[in-house]
């Protein structure tokens, strides 16, 4: 048992240290300590750190059913979480003068190249292959399909975006130029049509449009067995956006921005200070209170939970999760189920010891006794965040999503911490030997047996 317990203690010590550095060591932004970066950064959402408010509304002759719509907003969301990489962004389906339109608020695209990621959202995404003949038409202008029909299916592509294997699509170089190119690879009944309409046409012209602009038009100079690459003149952002759009398919709504803007934070930096005051404040009563009451088992939960409050932190780091007021709020109410853990397990504790049996079994009695109302009621908990994070996700309400999220995970980590870390370190105490005054642990002298353990 006692060699358990020290297991369990390095095993403790090793996340400490692992979670120390995810929270503490500078990150990639900041200047390397002794030339080490630390990639993970805490991740800030629209009301911490402003963004960008983009107002999306359909171009005219278009189908704009509800379905249709919902289907834009799905394919813009899926574009902003995999390809821009903005968490927790805010994308609803709103009606002026009952013609439906899209808000989008994309939190920390307020620096650098924004107009560049805001275009993303807007490219329809229509990949097409075309026969062009012997003709080598120029990069950035517009096909007209019209003059090829010859060539191909009347005014249709030979191949689209929908012959395109997802999964193969990405960024490579061409080792002579180190020009940046897009590789790719058909599925399906597209490979054998692909690699014997290029057997077929050595010497003519393929020609790849992206919503009608010409990105590459060049000569096949010999089969291509079902994959190829599109080599342009076009910079790694520039492929790399291309590549987000066609790999999170196309837009069945063509959009125009009708309006752009830059969102400041909401709350303001002073809103965000007093926040980590008070937060801080909080914890700091919680650590005295539990002290004071508990003695050395509360001194033992104190240092728990100021590694509760690591480990949580790391695992928001490790995961992205976005930071916004509501998160924090669900974070520092997670701080309280980790103390309520204890604290059920510490007046189990007292109430053994009371009963005259040693520290030992008053630990092992006291844990096994309070473990069905610890997994009761952050079994409850847990559900209930399930149940916001359902709703928030189906009803665009990101900050509901945002303080499910986080107190889901915070809740965990407090069992984990109560469960384990707690228990381990009262564990240790009876290998010590030193710790059985009823002082220590906030009862009188006569209500404690001192047996040995």
């Amino acid at each position: 048992m006692h060699r358990r317990s020290f297991i369990f203690l390095f095993l403790i010590a090793l996340l400490a240290i692992g979670a120390s550095y995810v929270v503490f060591w500078p990150n990639a932004s900041s200047k390397p300590l002794y030339g080490i970066n630390n990639p993970f950064v805490a991740r800030e959402g629209l009301d911490l750190q402003g963004g960008v408010s983009v107002l999306l509304v359909p171009r005219p002759g278009q189908d704009v059913s509800p379905a249709a719509m919902q289907a834009a907003r799905n394919q813009i969301e899926q574009r902003i979480n995999g390809g821009l990489s903005v968490n927790e962004p805010d994308i609803r389906i709103q009606y002026s003068n009952s013609q439906p339109r899209i808000a989008v608020q994309l939190p920390g695209l307020n620096n650098g190249n924004q107009q560049e990621a805001i275009e993303t959202l807007l490219k329809t995404g229509k990949l097409a292959f075309w026969d062009t003949g012997h003709d080598r038409i120029p990069e950035g202008t517009t096909l007209k399909p019209q003059n090829y029909a010859q060539y191909n299916q009347g005014v249709q592509p030979l191949f689209t975006g929908k012959d395109l294997d997802v999964s193969s699509l990405g960024i490579g170089q061409d080792s002579q130029t180190n020009a940046y190119q897009i590789n790719f690879a058909m599925k399906g009944d597209a490979v054998g049509r692909f690699s014997k309409f290029t057997a077929n046409h050595i010497g003519e012209d393929l020609t790849i449009t992206l919503d009608g602009g010409v990105i590459e038009s060049a000569a096949i100079n010999s089969q291509i067995p079902g994959s190829g690459r599109i080599t342009g003149s076009f910079t790694y952002t520039q492929a790399q956006r291309i590549v987000e759009v066609l790999k999170y398919g196309a837009l069945p709504i063509a959009f125009s921005i009708q309006s752009e803007q830059t969102v400041s934070p909401t709350l303001g930096q002073d809103s965000i200070n007093k926040t980590l005051v008070a937060g801080a404040l909080g914890l700091g009563v919680v650590i005295l209170f539990m002290f004071l009451y508990y003695r050395l088992p509360g001194f033992l939960a104190d240092i728990s939970l100021v590694l509760y409050a690591i480990f949580t932190f790391a695992v928001f780091k490790l995961i992205g999760v976005t930071l916004t007021l509501p998160g924090i709020a669900g974070f520092i109410l997670s701080i309280g189920m980790a103390v309520d853990a204890n604290v059920l397990i510490f007046e189990r504790l007292k109430e053994e010891l009371r009963e005259g049996r040693s520290l030992s079994q008053a630990i092992d009695m006291g844990w096994a006794r309070a473990w069905p109302s610890i997994r009761d009621s952050n079994c409850s908990t847990l559900i209930t965040c399930a149940v916001l994070y359902f709703f928030g996700n189906n009803f665009s309400a990101t900050i509901i999503v945002g303080f499910a999220t986080t107190l889901f995970l915070g809740v965990l980590i407090s069992m984990f911490t109560a469960i384990l870390v707690t228990r381990t370190f009262l564990k240790l105490l009876v290998t010590t030997g030193l710790f059985r005054h009823p002082g220590l642990f906030g009862l009188p002298v006569d209500a404690m047996n001192a047996a040995s353990s």
